[in-house]
């Protein structure tokens, strides 16, 4: 319902709103630990999910946590995401 022109300007100097070019992302859901060793057997779950399945990732993936820290852990929201573009799209090496 906004656009860049209505939105409220921010009450912070250290917010900044900036406008990003539109990207796909790939995303893994999950609940649980937010452990470095559990992000990193979720990432390569996901990155096992895309394989053959016609998306390339075309960056790092990043995990996204949306509660605060004393959720209880299977209560949580946690997402692994990665950009990727479809495998053959202009732009991507397979179709170079």
């Amino acid at each position: 319902r906004y656009t860049r022109a209505t939105l409220p300007v921010p009450t912070s100097d250290k917010v900044s709103i900036v406008e990003l070019p539109a990207q796909d992302y790939a995303v893994l859901r999950f609940s649980g630990s937010r452990s470095g060793p559990a992000v990193a057997r979720r990432t390569d779950q996901l990155a096992s999910a895309l394989a053959g399945q016609g998306w390339k990732a075309t960056g790092p993936p990043t995990a996204w946590f949306y509660d605060p820290p004393w959720t209880p852990s299977f209560l949580r929201r946690n997402e692994v995401a990665a950009p990727v573009e479809r495998a053959g799209q202009p732009g991507s090496a397979a179709s170079r």
